[in-house]
């Protein structure tokens, strides 16, 4: 497998991880809604956090990893898992 595959794998698998955290987070923990931070820029922080370290562990540009297509299907699966699990937990 190319590691632009296996990239592009991780980041759906995160973009979920991350979403349904993110939301469980939203519901569960008062302290999280309290910083004041939406949680759409969680999801964005998060994925520029994967996209950081998965360019650091392949020695790789980051912008030479995922293309904008999947970047931004990256955010909106992790948008859709975040409010997904905030509607199945209030």
């Amino acid at each position: 497998m190319a590691s632009s595959d296996l990239v592009r794998i991780l980041l759906l698998l995160f973009s979920v991880v991350f979403g349904v955290l993110v939301g469980l987070l939203t519901v569960r923990v008062p302290a999280f809604t309290a910083l004041g931070m939406p949680s759409f820029l969680w999801l964005v922080a998060g994925l520029f956090a994967f996209e950081m370290l998965a360019g650091l562990f392949l020695n790789a540009h980051p912008s030479a990893l995922l293309t904008m297509p999947w970047r931004a299907g990256g955010l909106a699966l992790s948008f859709l898992c975040c409010y997904a699990a905030i509607a199945l937990l209030s």
